[in-house]
Parts: C-alpha cells; sequence; structure tokens
C-alpha cells in the first residue's frame, strides 16, 4: 500500500506556469497545490517515531525495531521517444496534475518487480494504446524535486510500434509532432532528454 501512496505522491514537479494554446483539450481552471516535501517522521511499518543514527556514512532517520535505515534517493521512473518516419516524436497531454492540460512524453513511474525498459513500455501502451516493438537505449537524466527529492529517469527510442493511437489512463491527448510543430514539455527532465534525442538522433 505505501509503495502506491509514493506512487502518486512523488512526482517530478518542475511546474511550468504558461500554457500552451491550440493543443488538444482544455485543461481545467482549477488550481494546482503540490504535496508537502516526504520527510521520514514514522516507520512505515511499525508506525513508531523514527530517531536519528548513523548508517555507517551518516546520520539518517532509523526505526530501532525494525532495524531499518530510510532514505531519500531518486524516485525511478521511463520515458518514451516514439518515432514515426523521419521528423515526428509523439506526446501526451496530461489529464493528472502537476501540469495538466500540458505536455509530456509518454512515460512514468518504474514499478517494484519491472525493469526500466518494461516500465517504459507499459506507460506507453497505457498512455497511448501503442506497443513499443523495437526499443533501444537513449539516455537518463536527473533532477531535483521539491516533492521526492529528486527523480532519475531512463529515456528509451521506440523505433516500431503497434497498435491504434488512444489516449487513455493519465493522457488526455496524444499526437504526433513534426519538429516545428513540437508543443513546450512540462517537466524539464523531459526537455533536457528532448535536447539529447535532437542530438544524438539527428
Amino acid at each position: 500500500m505505501l509503495y502506491w501512496v509514493f506512487k502518486r505522491a512523488l512526482t517530478e514537479s518542475s511546474l511550468v506556469t504558461a500554457r500552451h494554446g491550440g493543443y488538444g483539450k482544455k485543461a481545467s481552471g482549477m488550481s494546482y497545490e503540490p504535496p508537502k516535501p516526504l520527510e521520514w517522521n514514522y516507520c512505515p511499518i511499525c508506525g513508531n517515531r523514527l530517531i536519528v543514527a548513523h548508517d555507517g556514512e551518516k546520520d539518517r532517520p532509523h526505526c530501532p525495531g525494525c532495524r531499518r535505515f530510510y532514505y531519500r534517493n531518486p524516485v525511478p521512473a521511463a520515458c518514451c521517444f516514439v518515432r514515426r518516419g523521419e521528423d515526428e516524436l509523439l506526446f501526451t497531454q496530461r489529464a493528472v496534475e502537476p501540469c495538466r492540460g500540458q505536455w509530456s512524453l509518454p512515460g512514468g513511474f518504474v514499478e517494484v518487480g519491472e525493469t526500466t525498459e518494461e516500465a517504459a513500455l507499459r506507460e506507453l501502451y497505457e498512455e497511448t494504446g501503442l506497443r513499443g516493438l523495437q526499443i533501444r537505449l537513449l539516455g537518463l537524466n536527473t533532477k531535483a524535486s521539491p516533492i521526492s527529492g529528486a527523480i532519475l529517469v531512463v529515456a528509451y527510442v521506440v523505433d516500431a510500434f503497434e497498435g491504434e493511437l488512444r489516449p487513455d489512463t493519465d493522457a488526455m491527448d496524444a499526437q504526433f509532432f513534426k519538429r516545428h510543430e513540437r508543443p513546450p514539455l512540462a517537466f524539464s527532465v523531459h526537455r533536457d532528454l528532448l535536447a539529447l534525442y535532437d542530438q544524438i538522433e539527428r
């Protein structure tokens, strides 16, 4: 249960204030306030208040009863660069906060028990209905996040796919764009990876 709380709460929150008009459906006018940054105060196993103890490297939150230290590690995520033809990439319009109504790469958080490649393909299918057939590693990027501390995103290029494009789950729209038509991306980590893609794949 704790994992699912983190999956929804630990999101990369480099919010873009400017809304991009003219693409897809209109976003909600409701204001969004990100959750408070994650802090380890209580043990999620036994519920006791944590103490500060040394783990051999530095002082960290610790539960003596469960004999467990707690860390603020980067949250792993994966995303896809889905190519169509020579110049088109797939982007999704977010249906959930943060950055509802803005555009991003298909992707999401890595679940326990799956590889980053499996996570990228799963998120691609969940958000767009497309199944990646040929996938290769592009690179990775990490950014600080006031919510999770940091996020680590592994990016893959999808050279071949099958299926019918249909937005679903946390995407309200999904479209292929030519390079000169690309919408602004909501997350700085996606913007950095897009710059890497353009540098390597041109």
